[in-house]
């Protein structure tokens, strides 16, 4: 783990305060990756299962799954390491910890889409609870009562640029493989998973979340709210990575998604033990 001193001036600009934080140890890419046609470039990936940037790829889904876990993490790496020897040994809970990553990815493409669309403006700005509002208010699954997705929010909010992106991409795949599948010797649909995508296309992945980062630490234009990362946990992406920043697809919010926003109360986290009005919580 990398630790970068940050200093800042108050807003009078006589003071300044120290912070540490996080960037993860991925090595550099030894290409250039800039602005690829993306379409082309889902194709040429998913066309085969090769793995071609394990150096890169295996240490970036282990900060994804197990951001704040150093053994688990240990443990997990030299698991995926021994696939290369013939291993077969999965990571436990790797099904259920990319279901977690989906919600975590609903709840920040949310607060993106309150941003982009400058929502909520005369009640605070966009924040995470109202994005777990809205995806709580249209989710028909499992494990997306507005509890369980603070929960998974908590555990996953320092890696969620990287788990959003990572969803965005899975997504992408799945829209051209049912318009043409990728091959005799590439995923199937149903093969298409986050972690396939993190795994076979590791620059990518890192490319489409620089921009969500970038998004997460932005402070919004409204005085009462504040970033959606912690500047101070986040594990960020190393500068000399050898990727440029990819811009992700924007969505706008429907009059339902308004409607659900203007009926929400102020400072609701969906408490665990609150039983009036919401989902069930699923079991882990």
């Amino acid at each position: 783990m990398l630790l970068t001193r940050i200093s800042r001036a108050d807003k009078a600009g006589a003071q300044t305060w120290t912070y540490n934080m996080r960037e993860m140890e991925i090595p550099p890419f030894p290409r250039k990756f800039d602005n690829p046609d993306l379409a082309n470039f889902l194709r040429q990936r998913l066309s085969q299962t090769t793995v071609l940037w394990s150096g890169q790829a295996i240490p970036l889904v282990g900060y994804m799954a197990w951001p704040n876990e150093p053994a688990a993490r240990d443990a997990a790496l030299r698991m995926l390491r021994s696939w290369g020897h013939g291993s077969t040994a999965v990571p436990p809970r790797l099904p259920r910890i990319q279901h977690e990553w989906l919600r975590v990815a609903d709840v920040f493409h949310s607060y993106c889409d309150l941003m982009d669309g400058r929502h909520q403006a005369r009640r605070g700005g966009p924040s995470i609870g109202k994005a777990i509002t809205l995806v709580a208010a249209k989710a028909q699954s499992w494990g997306t009562s507005e509890p369980s997705l603070w929960r998974y929010w908590e555990k996953y909010k320092d890696v969620a640029h990287l788990v959003a992106a990572a969803a965005l991409i899975c997504r992408e795949a799945r829209i051209q493989s049912r318009k043409s599948p990728f091959g005799p010797l590439g995923l199937s649909v149903n093969q298409l998973v986050p972690f396939q995508m993190g795994m076979l296309m590791p620059d990518l992945v890192l490319a489409v979340a620089l921009e969500f980062e970038a998004r997460g630490l932005r402070e919004p234009s409204i005085a009462r709210t504040e970033p959606a990362f912690d500047q101070r946990t986040l594990w960020r992406i190393p500068p000399d990575i050898n990727v440029e920043a990819f811009p992700h697809l924007i969505r706008e919010l429907g009059p339902d998604d308004l409607a659900t926003l203007n009926a929400r109360r102020a400072g609701n986290r969906g408490k665990a033990n609150k039983r009036q009005g919401g989902k069930s919580i699923s079991p882990l």
